[in-house]
């Protein structure tokens, strides 16, 4: 692979990686703290439905190009899928990062179709009680909590896979 490739990968890598966690804390630092301010409850539940149909897309797309371009980086790196099988490479200390990356990686996908799946639901329900509702919004506003912290996590996973493990 050429080095203009490699550098294309990675600047789409990091604009995903971006739009991933920037899109999670701009919803939790910004967006749902002044939707809260609007003081109508009808109309804070349409625009974070609104929001989060568009994150839905974008963000799900942007963990696929993360998965993608995290593979074709690490073979510019030259790890084979030959390595990847090997066990002496997970025990090495890039192999062992990478290894809590990808589980992250899987852990965000996995808490991200729960949170989809329980919104989804929670859309469709008719006349939802209070009670409901508000088993509805701790569930998400938990899921989206750890799925940002395991985001950060493999932001800083990423950092460490590149610029070296200071632990290990």
């Amino acid at each position: 692979m050429q080095h203009h490739l490699y550098i294309c990968l990675v600047w789409i890598h990091i604009l995903c990686a971006m739009l991933w966690v920037g899109g999670m804390l701009f919803m939790t630092l910004m967006l749902i703290p002044a939707l809260r301010g609007l003081k109508d409850p009808q109309l804070m539940r349409s625009l974070m439905q609104s929001v989060g149909k568009l994150y839905h897309r974008w963000g799900w797309g942007s963990l696929i190009v993360l998965f993608i371009t995290g593979f074709m980086l690490l073979d510019y790196r030259g790890i084979s899928h030959t390595q990847l099988a090997s066990s002496e490479f997970w025990q090495s200390p890039f192999g062992t990062t990478l290894a809590w990356k990808l589980s992250f990686f899987v852990l965000v996908a996995v808490f991200s179709v729960i949170h989809d799946v329980s919104a989804i639901k929670s859309s469709k329900r008719e006349n939802p009680t209070p009670e409901h509702r508000s088993k509805d919004r701790k569930l998400a506003s938990w899921l989206g909590r750890v799925t940002l912290l395991c985001s950060l996590a493999i932001v800083v996973l990423g950092i460490m896979l590149v610029r070296g493990n200071p632990w290990l």
